[in-house]
């Protein structure tokens, strides 16, 4: 956990969080790797942070390759992306939970972020950053397929009481105040 500015990268994107934020790569951290250690199969979001009074649980998708094997998951009438964010985060929450009562290591970090996944007072926001290719298409003709996604993933949500939100490079006009994103070039062979 770190607070003040910070770069982190996800895939090829790279996430730099200002001042505002309290983040965490979540699925780095050790309680993390304690749940996954305790409870095989379960599943953990990319990053976790918070402003003054907003929670943040961020999952990061960049389907620009392999569409092949992602066809299903690309789909929005599947509910295949959503159901696997919606498990990812229900099983993150349940992990920060525990992780602010037995952390003895960042712990109140944890608890804050816990604490504010359960009040009706903290705004928690869930964002699917999903990154898909553009095939020349500007941010209005991509809405469509986003949207679709995004009604899918709200539906799986729902229970959280979360705002939700889908974001990418083509359709973020800084939607998340005090947060940088951008792509990182592939490395070359």
């Amino acid at each position: 956990m770190t607070q003040g500015s910070l770069e982190l990268q996800e895939k090829r994107q790279r996430f730099v969080f200002d001042q505002r934020w309290q983040v965490a790569k979540y699925d780095q951290e050790l309680p993390c790797k304690a749940l996954l250690r305790a409870l095989p199969g379960s599943k953990a979001i990319d990053f976790c942070g918070r402003t003054s009074d907003t929670v943040f649980l961020i999952e990061v998708k960049d389907f620009r390759t392999h569409h092949g094997e992602n066809r299903e998951r690309l789909d929005p009438s599947t509910a295949a992306l959503a159901r696997e964010v919606a498990e990812k985060v229900r099983d993150s929450i349940a992990g920060i939970v525990g992780a602010g009562r037995t952390s003895t290591s960042d712990g109140r970090f944890w608890a804050r972020i816990g604490k504010g996944c359960a009040s009706p007072v903290d705004e928690l926001v869930i964002v699917l950053w999903m990154e898909i290719d553009s095939h020349g298409q500007s941010a209005q003709q991509m809405k469509p397929r986003l949207d679709a996604h995004l009604k899918k993933l709200k539906e799986h949500l729902r229970w959280t009481g979360a705002r939700v939100m889908l974001l990418n490079e083509h359709v973020w006009e800084d939607d998340l105040p005090g947060l940088q994103v951008r792509t990182v070039e592939r490395p070359q062979p």
